[in-house]
């Protein structure tokens, strides 16, 4: 259940524009007329969550290698609009209603009502794909590296996570065709550091823990801040200068899955410094 509500909050959370992401509105005009980014409107720019800032600096890198725009609307509709096509939501859905995680009840009843709900459905056939859930997955469960292999000459792709191995035909493909391969989880962390910095207040898919530790590196600004689990389990994150508390704070916790209920013991040092002992035992 709970990981229902922080996907649905990771989906309707919208906060990113191009300019936080240094893309200028004159590509995205142009990406946009050219269906290479179907999530916006013709008429003006919308505010984007995760998944959909990610495509986009995505669609940049691309174009920057020399991919042109045929070739990224080929991909984008074999992305985005292939996948509505196919049923993958319904499929995704009876997979859910039938998984052994999901025998609750209450679980296998909102599922069902999704499956029923037409309105709500056309929503959602926009916004989940194997792409959008690779990416959620990446910031709720550690299923790192998540990367994009890309062949131009076919228009061939896969966004391989974890250690699953690539598909037969790709594979075949690799060892004949140039392909790019682009790691996605560093974009991820970016667009979350980014998202850090222009959204003051708590994020859905923050644990309370998490959420607070965000507000003491970020706008209390110490000089110095140490933060450990279980005492020193891990190795600790030493935050020492502002302009990276950002990516620094943000890898961190796409690094560490860090349980829901987890507590902190805040330890407030000399000249406004902190120690912050993240508990999960």
């Amino acid at each position: 259940m709970e990981n229902i509500d922080f996907i649905a909050n990771l989906h309707s959370q919208r906060t990113m524009l191009p300019k936080h992401l240094d893309i200028s509105s004159r590509k995205v005009t142009y990406w946009k007329e050219r269906d290479i980014l179907p999530f916006f409107t013709k008429e003006k720019h919308a505010k984007m969550n995760i998944p959909e800032a990610v495509w986009l600096y995505l669609i940049n890198e691309l174009a920057s290698l020399g991919i042109d725009y045929k070739h990224l609307a080929a991909l984008a509709k074999d992305v985005w609009d292939k996948p509505r096509v196919d049923g993958y939501l319904d499929r995704k859905l009876e997979m859910l209603i039938n998984s052994p995680f999901s025998k609750r009840e209450e679980s296998s009843k909102i599922y069902e009502n999704l499956k029923k709900d037409e309105k709500l459905k056309i929503a959602l056939l926009q916004e989940i794909n194997p792409f959008t859930d690779g990416i959620i997955e990446s910031i709720l469960i550690e299923k790192n590296p998540l990367k994009m292999f890309y062949i131009p000459s076919t228009g061939d792709h896969h966004f391989s996570t974890g250690d699953i191995q690539l598909p037969l035909n790709l594979l075949n493909h690799l060892n004949e065709l140039p392909f790019i391969c682009i790691p996605l989880v560093p974009i991820i962390k970016k667009i979350v550091s980014v998202e850090f910095l222009i959204v003051n207040r708590e994020f859905s898919y923050l644990s309370n823990a998490e959420n607070e530790i965000k507000d003491i590196v970020l706008y209390k600004a110490p000089k110095y801040v140490e933060i450990v689990i279980d005492n020193n389990t891990l190795k600790p994150l030493i935050i020492r200068e502002q302009h990276k508390s950002a990516e620094q704070l943000a890898v961190f916790f796409l690094n560490n899955k860090l349980p829901k209920n987890a507590r902190l013991l805040i330890e407030l040092r000399s000249q406004g410094n902190y120690k912050i002992t993240i508990i999960t035992k």
